[in-house]
């Protein structure tokens, strides 16, 4: 398979996600109509907080819109993962640190505090997928 701009920034996030105790049990990027970047991060149903998400859900992902929490089964119904501290090219860290605390039922977290231990510029990540979207058109 042919590997995707996003590919490595999903990635992170899943390995941040570990810091967290969050396990994931699957994640994936695709590219289904070769225009829209597109990822998903999924739970063990363990991590979940099954007052808030009584059928489960997961973490979609994708240029335009950024991370959503879907619900599963059901209507799956979609959420913006923490609008408050959460943007399309947020830090994996962030993304990590919000998801964390949503699917424990905090919708809203707001940003996370960096104490010097880590750094994120998205500019390469944000680069690459402009560079694929030219590629595509």
């Amino acid at each position: 398979m042919t590997s995707l701009p996003h590919d490595s920034y999903i990635e992170a996030v899943t390995t941040e996600l570990a810091t967290y105790g969050i396990t994931v049990t699957k994640a994936d990027t695709t590219t289904q109509d070769g225009e829209l970047l597109e990822a998903f991060i999924e739970f063990d149903q363990t991590d979940i907080n099954t007052d808030t998400w009584q059928d489960g859900v997961y973490l979609g992902w994708d240029q335009r819109r950024g991370w959503h929490l879907i619900e599963a089964g059901g209507g799956r119904n979609v959420t913006e993962l923490d609008p408050e501290g959460v943007n399309v090219f947020s830090s994996p860290q962030q993304v990590a640190w919000s998801a964390g605390r949503a699917l424990n039922g905090r919708l809203v977290s707001g940003p996370i505090r960096n104490d010097g231990s880590w750094v994120w510029d998205s500019r390469p990540l944000e680069a690459a997928i402009a560079a694929w979207e030219a590629d595509e058109a």
